[in-house]
């Protein structure tokens, strides 16, 4: 028998699909296709999905642990570690001073001049607090397209990481000062402040140890096999898992499953799984962050009250500008505070960083577990979808023109991607060959077919490599260096271990030699966030041209 609970979610996975092949038809980040999907259905009101209810537990158990590991799956522990002063700076003390400044000129745009008089402070600080974390999807998707520079997407990405779990960790303190936990309101400044620190101390320090553990573990197990559908499986125990055991011990589940797959992403993903499983890992997950967004979105709609947002459009337009101006008054100040514990980074990183700070996702979820009989809940949700909204149109649609104009693209877009595609090809022929290589030893393909087969992909390869010759601008010249080394010196480590483990070297000779191999990886992972120039020079004077 089908239930009604079932159709709904199939003409949902429709939407979705519909949604998702205008995106790609219009050349629109699917984000901002989203939007106006959860815009329409907010509108229309369509019988079937009548009915539809969120609740707290379906959105942060269910849709959010995939938008978090598929998110940390792609970081690079070795990129990131160098600017992480930087980021945690603002994913931290960044975070609290924004909440601090858009509660504050929120409370007084709004409230003060008349335009949601009933706006008071625990919406000010309630609102602060969910639009604060960032969310750049679509940005960071840009960047790859235009690109740019690694060191500047690997800030944009990290923030926007971590951000994500301090920005849940203020919202509920500040719920538990008003009384929305459940528990009697927190009265006084020594209570709450007291409160405050002690939850932030266990939520964080506790949420990102139990990742830690169960990302590590999960690794250590996916270097016994070699399937993937377990592997798959496992990653997804990780990932739920960790955010469900935080949260049983009253931990932050966001940071928990940001540091479970940031450490199955570098170390599992990297040691422990096969060619064919990363690729079915990568795969399962983009989808499952597929099917999060699309829901979050739609469902949002469907909760939306369509006269309301209409006559919340003043407020709507005034709390972005306050967003932004908070945002930029935040790196602003803060980034150059880091300039003594990370690499300059320049004042049009930063133009960046302020404007492709956009809001997603984690906003709407958040605000969505508010108590249904909170009062004013229905305008929270109007004014952070629609400053969601703003935030993917306007900023979205915008920062490619900003980069370009501060003249942050690495080369000539077109030339990157005849480059990208030569080199794919390449590659792929290669891994054709090598299969083939194989199946020829075992037998399974023999004479005529196998030569025939052979000569076919070594023309490819040919073909692909001459594409890539013509193709590579000096920039990427570079790039394609500092990858090589990094490679090579992953092999130089092989090789010591293996040098000691036969005894043709002592550990105190491998020691020295390994240290010396450390300190030069550390520079060549420098160089990978140098402008262009400065990193050409610095690869002369280190190979002696």
């Amino acid at each position: 028998m089908i239930h009604h609970i079932e159709i709904q979610v199939l003409v949902l996975l429709l939407i979705a699909s519909v949604v998702g092949m205008f995106a790609r038809r219009l050349k629109l980040p699917y984000t901002l296709a989203l939007v106006v999907a959860g815009l329409a259905l907010g509108f229309v009101q369509l019988d079937t999905l009548h009915g539809v209810e969120l609740n707290a537990d379906l959105l942060m158990l269910l849709f959010l642990p995939p938008l978090l590991f598929e998110a940390t799956l792609h970081i690079n522990l070795r990129e990131f570690r160098s600017d992480f002063p930087a980021v945690i700076t603002l994913a931290g003390p960044g975070v609290l001073l924004a909440v601090g400044l858009t509660a504050t000129m929120v409370y007084g745009a709004l409230s003060l001049t008349g335009l949601a008089p009933d706006f008071g402070w625990s919406h000010a600080l309630l609102f602060a607090a969910v639009i604060a974390a960032t969310d750049p999807v679509s940005v960071l998707a840009l960047f790859k397209e235009l690109g740019v520079g690694k060191r500047l997407y690997m800030l944009v990405e990290g923030e926007s990481l971590l951000n994500d779990g301090v920005a849940v960790v203020i919202f509920l303190i500040i719920g538990a000062v008003f009384g929305l936990t459940g528990a009697d309101p927190l009265t006084g400044a020594p209570e709450i402040a007291a409160y405050g620190l002690k939850t932030f101390v266990w939520m964080a320090g506790a949420g990102v140890g139990i990742g830690l553990m169960v990302g590590t573990a999960a690794s250590v197990v996916s270097r016994q096999i070699d399937d993937h559908l377990i592997e798959v499986t496992l990653t997804t125990l990780v990932a739920y898992g960790s955010f469900l055991l935080a949260e049983e011990l009253h931990a932050s589940g966001v940071l928990s499953t940001v540091a479970a797959g940031m450490t199955v992403g570098s170390v599992g993903r990297s040691y422990g799984m096969s060619a064919s499983t990363r690729v079915a890992v990568e795969d399962f997950w983009e989808y499952m962050a597929f099917l999060a967004n699309s829901f979050i979105f739609l469902l949002v709609g469907l909760q939306l009250e369509p006269g309301l947002l209409l006559k919340s459009a003043p407020a709507i337009a005034v709390a972005f500008v306050c967003i932004i101006l908070a945002r930029a008054a935040v790196v602003y100040s803060i980034v150059p505070l880091t300039g003594r514990f990370v690499q300059h980074i320049p004042l049009s990183w930063r133009h960046v960083m302020v404007w492709g700070g956009l809001r997603g996702s984690l906003s709407m979820v958040l605000i969505l577990t508010l108590p249904a009989t909170f009062p004013g809940r229905s305008t929270l949700v109007v004014v952070v979808f629609g400053v969601v909204a703003c935030s993917l149109f306007i900023q979205g649609l915008t920062v490619g023109k900003l980069v370009g104009k501060l003249g942050l693209l690495s080369g000539n877009p077109a030339e990157r991607d005849a480059f990208e595609l030569a080199r794919g090809e390449g590659l792929a022929a290669r891994h054709a060959l090598h299969e083939l290589h194989a199946l020829k030893r075992e037998g399974i393909i023999s004479g005529q077919a196998g030569e025939r087969l052979e000569m076919w992909y070594r023309t490819r390869q040919e073909h692909a490599d001459e594409a890539v010759r013509e193709s590579s601008g000096e920039h990427m010249l570079d790039e394609q260096m500092v990858e090589g080394m990094l490679r090579l010196m992953d092999a130089e480590r092989e090789g010591l271990r293996e040098a000691i483990r036969t005894g043709a070297i002592s550990g105190k000779s491998a020691s020295t030699l390994t240290h010396d191999l450390n300190h030069r990886a550390a520079e060549v992972t420098d160089l990978a966030h140098h402008d262009e120039s400065t990193r050409r020079a610095h690869l002369k004077k280190m190979l002696g041209e």
